[in-house]
């Protein structure tokens, strides 16, 4: 009689057993909800993460949160990620693995990252305009550029190196731009970068321009970001934004700043320098509101970090620390509609953590 062998499931863990994509997933899950049982979810999602060897990946994750639902929403998001993972990498540089981990620093600053992450107002990510097949035709551009010459285009375009469409392109951008109309000038943008692409494909050499700008080169986005760079010095003269860090951080990010973050997501930075240059001149206060509306009561939240990651740290190390290439079979997320979502104040949800915190530390294992 034959016996079916069970094959042993060797799928890589996190150090407190569950498959990586799946404690990503929750991860992320717990990110987007409200309440403070929540953020204990969070955190505990985070500690092991973080104590599985995975920092790079949950570095990956917050940038990736930050871009696609946070963004114009507070831009100061990016510069406060910054600043907190190069104190990290500070660390991780000079601290064994483990003694990462046990560092009170270290727990207090992943803490405060992800529930600053958590309690952010939110936005959708950057919608771009579909660009109709039809305005690929020789000869449209032409055709429909109207705007008149600018200082930024002046400034910024090359004769010795950039195309003549890249000239009509930015006076057209710059219009829409004082026109508050970011549809258009996000259809610009993304026209551009299509343009340059097809053209790279067909000539297997350079796009729009040959003029070297940036790290990855020519790439037409460079000469757009350039462009957006001399708007904002413009607006920003003229006291009608006033997000210079988070600008020139946005910027860093376009240029691949951040080899951890997704290189999808680049263009979404470009995107949100569009926004910061049409919507913001528009707000009451042209400037990034603070990302902690109560310090007293995120410094009492920070403080129950210590529990959660030394509940992770009681299970044995691994052998073989997180790697990106274990994400691939990340689990399907399902989406919780707005409806289905309480809405909380910060004060709300800060009030309930203590208790909450307690509970989900000592519940029943």
């Amino acid at each position: 009689m034959f016996h079916n062998e069970v094959k042993e499931d060797v799928r890589p863990r996190t150090r407190c057993g569950y498959l990586v994509p799946e404690a990503f997933h929750c991860y992320e899950q717990s990110l987007g909800e409200v309440g403070a049982l929540a953020s204990g979810k969070l955190l505990h999602y985070a500690a092991d993460l973080i104590c599985s060897g995975g920092l790079d990946i949950w570095i990956r994750g917050a940038y990736s949160y930050a871009i696609q639902h946070i963004g114009i929403a507070n831009p100061r998001i990016f510069v406060y990620l910054r600043q907190r993972i190069s104190e990290l990498d500070k660390k991780a540089a000079l601290l064994p693995h483990e003694n990462f981990y046990n560092n009170p620093d270290v727990q207090s600053n992943i803490a405060e990252v992800v529930l600053v992450l958590q309690l952010c107002p939110r936005r959708t990510k950057v919608s771009w305009p579909k660009v109709d097949p039809t305005t690929k035709r020789a000869g449209w551009l032409q055709g429909v550029a109207s705007a008149p010459e600018t200082r930024a285009t002046r400034t910024v375009w090359s004769v010795n190196g950039d195309s003549r469409p890249l000239y009509l392109i930015s006076n057209e951008l710059c219009k829409a731009i004082e026109d508050g109309s970011s549809e258009r000038a996000l259809f610009w943008v993304r026209w551009t970068l299509d343009e340059d692409a097809r053209i790279r494909k067909e000539t297997k050499g350079h796009g729009l321009s040959t003029k070297e700008r940036g790290p990855k080169g020519s790439d037409a986005g460079h000469f757009i970001a350039a462009v957006l760079n001399e708007i904002y010095k413009e607006l920003a003269s003229a006291n009608q934004v006033r997000m210079h860090e988070e600008f020139a951080e946005l910027q860093r990010l376009w240029k691949s700043g951040e080899v951890r973050m997704a290189a999808s997501l680049r263009k979404e930075c470009l995107g949100l320098l569009v926004l910061i240059c049409c919507d913001v001149p528009k707000w009451k206060t042209p400037a990034a509101p603070t990302l902690v509306a109560d310090p007293v009561r995120l410094s009492r939240a920070v403080s129950q970090a210590t529990g959660f990651f030394n509940e992770v740290l009681s299970n044995k190390p691994l052998t073989q620390q997180l790697n990106p290439k274990m994400m691939k079979a990340r689990a399907t997320v399902k989406k919780t509609s707005e409806k289905e979502k309480k809405d909380l104040t910060i004060e709300e949800q800060f009030g309930e953590y203590d208790a909450v915190m307690e509970a989900y530390l000592n519940r029943s294992r």
